[in-house]
């Protein structure tokens, strides 16, 4: 799976998730690739403070039926929006935090499927 960020949402927690924007400078998700239908993999990505990061899923070999938080940060805010998990930073928070989710669905043989990502996150200015 190779995950790249395909959207930014713009606004800070509390907000509505409606205005999305495309501004690469305010979020980056690092590429990440597995080999397996059942894995457990790490995430990183670098977002500034008051802004937020959805991401896109690439590679997925089957399909996907859900997307789920599974932790969720001690710093922001994340969740799902259709299939896309997005996470937003508080505004003038500057540091680390994490979350976990899973996306489940269906292998390309029919079996199932769960790709679990721990994101590390880091928060900048």
């Amino acid at each position: 799976m190779r995950i790249n960020k395909l959207m930014v949402l713009a606004g800070a927690a509390g907000l509505s998730l409606t205005a999305f924007g495309a501004q690469a400078s305010d979020c980056n998700v690092a590429p990440m690739n597995f080999n397996s239908h059942v894995a457990n993999i790490d995430g990183v990505m670098t977002v500034k403070a008051g802004k937020g990061c959805g991401f896109g899923l690439d590679g997925i070999q089957g399909a996907i039926t859900e997307a789920v938080i599974v932790q969720k940060p001690k710093a922001g805010v994340v969740g799902v929006r259709g299939l896309m998990p997005y996470y937003i930073a508080r505004p003038g928070y500057r540091g680390p935090d994490e979350f976990t989710y899973a996306i489940i669905g269906t292998d390309q043989y029919g079996g199932p499927m769960r790709v679990t990502t721990k994101m590390k996150v880091t928060v900048v200015p």
